[in-house]
């Protein structure tokens, strides 16, 4: 009796393990064969070259340097202890930082996992000959983002850094997960997809030890797209030169295309500090600074525009016949509204329109300003651009603000401050240099760009024209004029630059208790050679003068040069 049962129990056990077997090898057989091949190939990424960036002329802005990195498969890793101490070996380092580094790094068990960037070309050579005592340990050819021009173009240029991992593309065609290192600030990221090379890779089949045996497949990478920029370096280093030590921008344009051959920010960073590994202690200091070097204050910063403002409140005045260029408005060093009295620095008198735009005479735009009324100086804003971005090809653009269409609690005197560009009104730096540029077209406002037309298939907005009558736009280019040309008009200090003739509008703008106002000038200058429309911004740089000082500075050396 027992033995019966112990046979029949063998039996019943045999025929279990028959069929499992069967299971296995019959009906799961193609899935575990499929698994065991993909165990045995291995994949080996080849990064393409990131596009490289030019100024107008053709110097070099970005470019890319060859790199060696060390990368292992987890996978294939037989002795992890003996492999972090040849790696340590070789860096110079503690055999823990490597270990570390791998475990924050690692993903899947067969994706490459970077064990260090940036060999020497003497580290490459020695991993490379010891590979064969540690599989799945690989040295790869990758390119590294240089800047030769560091800080100088650095926020229209921008630089780039490790994907975000929440947005870490998965390349699935090779089986591994990329490393990659993508655009941010500036053109970089903008033109990311444009810039970013495809990735190539090599299929290799490995035996159980790790060890190549075979090359599968072979898929070449391909370097990304080059992009010329409308910069001109030379313009570029002068706006930032002009700049250096003050929080500001600078922003130079051709008023005739919209073409940006400057567009400078200060204070600024060196982009080579985000993939040089000597340069890298600086990036904390970029990121804590109260200075905020990374903001680019020519396209994300908005602030109060100042008298700069009174531009489109003058245009609407006189398209509406609210005044005439002969009307006059005592404009003694203050003015009265009901209980409350606004000062100001000068007593002018009697002023007509264009005494009174040389002069940027407050109490005269506070009487045309309550004459127009709060929506139509925010229409003629609005007609300007200002309210609403640009559409620079840059990231981030803001587009700045004016008193909403639905305002409740709104006071006479909130009306004044708007008419001198002050209380809700924030305009940027692009948005004052291209609503200037539209005196020098006729009323065309141009789009702006920093890619040269026609390397991209993205069409680009048309550009806008402001529509006034021709006596207003006549009427209000002769009061830009006298701000220049008058004795005593607020930019007089442009005058008498050789060879240059220059008109524009100045702004101070005030900031709020115990903080320095800030200084604005928005202006053409024409010489033989060329012409260009610029906003110079000091932010808290005291008054407009100082913005007229920086902008005669620059604009002699461009003329030094024979760039204007």
């Amino acid at each position: 009796m027992r033995l019966s049962i112990i046979r029949n129990f063998i039996l019943m056990l045999l025929v279990l393990i028959t069929g499992y077997l069967f299971y296995l090898q019959v009906i799961r057989g193609g899935y575990f064969a499929r698994l065991s091949k993909s165990n045995s190939i291995r994949v080996v990424p080849f990064e393409g070259a990131r596009g490289r960036i030019f100024d107008r002329h053709g110097k070099t802005l970005a470019d890319n340097v060859k790199a060696y990195h060390a990368v292992v498969i987890p996978q294939d890793i037989r002795d992890k202890k003996a492999l972090f101490a040849f790696m340590g070996e070789v860096l110079g380092v503690d055999p823990r930082l490597t270990e570390k580094k791998f475990f924050r790094n690692k993903t899947t068990p067969f994706s490459p996992v970077t064990l260090a960037e940036g060999l020497s070309r003497s580290q490459a050579i020695r991993i490379e000959e010891n590979a064969f005592r540690f599989p799945g340990l690989l040295v790869l050819q990758k390119f590294s983002r240089r800047y030769p021009s560091g800080w100088c173009s650095a926020h229209v240029v921008g630089y780039v850094g490790k994907v975000d991992p929440f947005k870490e593309k998965k390349i699935t065609e090779y089986g591994f997960s990329a490393e990659e290192f993508v655009g941010y600030s500036g053109v970089e990221e903008y033109y990311d997809e444009a810039l970013r090379g495809a990735p190539g890779g090599k299929q290799i089949e490995v035996n159980s030890r790790g060890h190549q045996t075979q090359l599968l497949s072979v898929r070449e990478p391909i370097q990304g797209r080059d992009l010329k920029l409308t910069i001109d370096d030379a313009v570029q280093r002068s706006a930032d030169s002009a700049l250096m030590g003050r929080r500001g921008a600078v922003v130079v344009l051709d008023p005739s295309n919209g073409e940006v051959l400057a567009l400078a920010s200060s204070p600024t960073f060196d982009p080579n500090a985000f993939v040089d590994k000597e340069k890298q202690d600086l990036l904390e200091g970029y990121f804590k600074s109260t200075e905020a070097p990374l903001l680019n204050r020519a396209v994300s910063g908005a602030f109060p525009p100042g008298s700069v403002f009174k531009i489109p409140v003058a245009m609407g005045g006189l398209e509406e016949y609210k005044i005439k260029t002969s009307t006059t408005f005592d404009c003694p060093g203050y003015f009265q509204m009901g209980d409350r009295t606004y000062r100001f620095p000068h007593a002018w008198g009697v002023q007509d329109f264009t005494s009174a735009m040389a002069h940027s005479a407050n109490e005269y735009f506070f009487h045309v300003g309550l004459m127009l009324g709060i929506h139509p100086i925010v229409k003629y804003a609005r007609s300007f651009g200002l309210g609403e971005r640009t559409g620079i090809d840059l990231p981030y653009e803001s587009k700045g603000g004016l008193p909403g269409i639905k305002m409740t609690r709104w006071y006479k005197g909130d009306t004044l401050n708007t008419s001198i560009g002050q209380g809700n009104v924030l305009a940027t730096p692009v948005q004052l240099a291209r609503l200037i540029a539209a005196f020098e077209n006729k009323g065309m406002m141009p789009q702006l760009h920093v890619v040269l037309s026609g390397q991209l298939d993205s069409s680009r907005p048309l550009p806008v024209h402001v529509s006034f009558r021709k006596e207003v736009w006549a009427a209000v280019r002769k009061g830009l004029d006298q701000v220049v040309l008058s004795q005593d008009g607020t930019a007089h200090a442009l005058a008498d630059i050789p060879g240059v003739r220059t008109y524009g509008k100045t702004g101070t703008a005030q900031t709020g208790p115990n903080k320095d106002d800030h200084a604005w000038f928005a202006g053409v200058s024409r010489s033989q050679e060329r012409t260009i429309a610029y906003c110079v911004f000091l932010e808290h740089g005291g008054s407009s003068t100082n913005a007229v000082v920086l902008t005669k500075e620059f604009l002699i050396s461009l003329r030094e040069q024979g760039i204007l």
